[in-house]
């Protein structure tokens, strides 16, 4: 048998015959993995950390945020806090809808004009093909279409509903082109796939009062490294590194395709030719004033979401949202990681508290026993030394050792 066909036991068995030591997992968790990937043999765990109060549209969450970095949880929590002493971010989702592409190669008797005399019927037969995705308030929207050279390009939009969408947009696609391969003058179908395209745009907003992030110094601070942010692209990159922080730490949280939103920030990064900040920050009016627009075609249900336990509690903690309410908390969490990524810049330097957080991850390396270990953590953070072999003198100090 092939690796892939054995269960996942078997494929443990193979890696421990081969001198491969393999942490131990429940018989039940490691049957429930099976259903969601392939050849699988274990699990990768990443810890849950909370935002313990978000105000987005005058409503408070609590949002969960998978990541093993700190640091991360930390700036979101302390941007978070910021923004909620000046009555928290409001944000907008255009759940428009996500766009799928199909390329079919064409030959001289193919007619643009004539066949866009059929979108009207194509989209209603579609849309009766797929009436489950209709019922739940999506569908495919729109069909638009350009020829260049031989080839025929459509762009279709596709609304998924409370889904991300991926999967029922390519059944879409590929029923269309299926229909349109025996459409006078066209060849072939070359591909019919969804665009990870930037699409359902979700911006954020908040006015801050100067005081709450250190005076009016900072706050022109903040807002000259966001203009440096907007010119320079080895800035931007960086800038943007620090929003998808959060952004990535909750979609991971909420199951979904962070990589899918990753590509796309990349591009809308990119609109004008150079690579730029997502986000902007200027003073006016005696106010600190920060904005974020990303691409966020995420869901709420279906696939994987509907199916990991561990998901459906981060569902529990966040509350009954639907799919415009996540990506609008997302964004403002973006953000708030934002926001205390440049104050930090402007003040004391990112630094500190980056090693301040990681100390802890640093000291769990060490070969202690818990309570020594918290006492180097506390030595290291008072001292402020926090490098391994700081922390290997301090655990010397602690036993009473030379």
């Amino acid at each position: 048998m092939k690796f892939y066909q054995l269960s996942p036991e078997q494929r443990r068995e193979k890696l421990l015959a081969a001198g491969i030591k393999l942490d131990a997992i429940d018989h039940a968790v490691l049957s429930r993995l099976d259903k969601l990937s392939e050849n699988v043999i274990g699990q990768l765990r990443l810890p849950v950390g909370l935002v313990q109060k978000a105000i987005v549209n005058q409503q408070k969450y609590v949002v969960p945020m998978a990541t093993e970095e700190p640091s991360v949880v930390a700036a979101a929590n302390h941007g978070m806090s910021i923004f909620a002493k000046n009555g928290g971010v409001i944000a907008d989702s255009k759940r428009n809808g996500i766009f799928g592409q199909i390329v079919l190669k064409i030959n001289k008797h193919f007619s643009l004009e004539m066949l866009k005399t059929t979108f009207p019927d194509l989209i209603k037969k579609a849309n009766q093909q797929f009436n489950s995705l209709v019922k739940h308030g999506g569908g495919l929207k729109k069909i638009q279409a350009e020829v260049k050279q031989d080839l025929l390009y459509l762009k279709v939009l596709v609304d998924p509903a409370e889904a991300m969408g991926a999967n029922k947009t390519n059944s879409i696609l590929e029923y269309l082109a299926a229909e349109l391969e025996n459409y006078a003058g066209i060849d072939e179908k070359m591909f019919a796939i969804l665009s990870n395209y930037p699409s359902q745009l979700t911006t954020a907003k908040i006015a801050l009062d100067p005081a709450s992030v250190g005076g009016l110094e900072v706050a022109q601070r903040i807002a000259l490294l966001s203009q440096i942010a907007h010119d320079n692209p080895y800035r931007a990159v960086t800038n943007n590194k620090g929003i998808m922080n959060g952004v990535d730490a909750v979609l991971l949280a909420t199951g979904n395709d962070y990589r899918a939103v990753e590509a796309a920030c990349g591009v809308l990064a990119n609109q004008d030719g150079q690579y730029r900040s997502l986000s902007k920050w200027t003073v006016a009016d005696n106010k600190l004033c920060g904005e974020v627009t990303l691409p966020l075609a995420i869901g709420t249900v279906g696939g994987s979401i509907s199916a990991r336990e561990d998901v459906q509690q981060v569902y529990r903690i966040l509350g009954k949202v639907d799919t415009k309410t996540l990506a609008e908390i997302i964004a403002s969490v973006g953000l708030a990681n934002n926001l205390a990524a440049i104050l930090a810049i402007s003040t004391s330097g990112i630094q500190a508290g980056h090693m301040k957080l990681q100390a802890r991850n640093l000291v769990a390396t060490l070969k202690a026993n818990d309570e020594e270990k918290k006492q180097v953590l506390k030595l290291m953070r008072k001292a402020k030394k926090y490098s391994m072999k700081d922390a290997e003198v301090f655990l010397k100090e602690v036993r009473g050792e030379k």
